[in-house]
């Protein structure tokens, strides 16, 4: 993406919030006027209805304590029709970790931990056989572990600096994909002009073909 600030800066977002998360991160970073929502769902539906964008990880993924509840995968295609793809692109996230509360003195004495489903590869890495806690937002895993509810985190170094409390054990740098969405009634790309065409969709995939990967 060629200098995004310079055409996203006057442009509204609608994202996942609350404060703190990956993804309100991602979207200060390239527009000017950002809105959290609860979930993606109500991201997507706040974009249609005010006309703005919505930007959504690709990765993903809400669960309940017992099953699966929502998919990135869901989400397009419940509003198809209605959001359609304006860019995709691959960024680090903000710095994120492993961090326990008093009750855990090290990674092996943790017999609960608080995450985000999407980074449960994290929890298989670091506490395999502590008890999941499952919420919709890495800050609200955090908060969980900072007033006692779970021994341990899965979330943001930033976020979780803010409470002494907590103890970092694991510090980690993933990348994410993102993916910007616009109301399919509005038929201009932000990006169009800006974008790189190995970053489109429909060309990347047309490059892969071609080089036979």
């Amino acid at each position: 993406m060629h200098h995004p600030h310079e055409n996203t800066a006057r442009h509204r977002v609608v994202t996942l919030g609350p404060a703190g998360t990956n993804a309100q991160a991602e979207a200060a970073r390239l527009f000017g006027d950002v809105v959290l929502e609860p979930s993606f769902e109500s991201a997507m539906r706040t974009a249609y209805d005010e006309g703005a964008h919505a930007l959504v990880a690709a990765g993903f993924v809400q669960r309940d304590e017992q099953q699966v509840t929502d998919l990135w995968v869901d989400l397009h295609f419940r509003h198809l029709g209605r959001m359609m793809v304006d860019a995709t692109w691959e960024s680090p996230t903000k710095r994120m970790c492993v961090a326990t509360g008093p009750r855990a003195l090290r990674l092996a004495d943790v017999r609960s931990v608080a995450l985000h489903p999407a980074t449960e590869v994290f929890a298989r890495r670091y506490v395999p056989r502590a008890a999941r806690q499952y919420v919709d937002a890495k800050p609200l895993a955090v908060q969980r572990a900072a007033d006692g509810t779970a021994d341990a985190c899965v979330g943001s170094l930033d976020v979780v600096g803010r409470h002494p409390a907590l103890t970092v054990r694991a510090v980690f740098e993933p990348t994410m994909v993102w993916i910007l969405y616009r109301p399919a009634r509005d038929h201009q790309p932000m990006f169009q002009g800006h974008l790189p065409t190995s970053q489109t969709p429909a060309n990347h995939a047309k490059a892969l073909l071609a080089s036979g990967a």
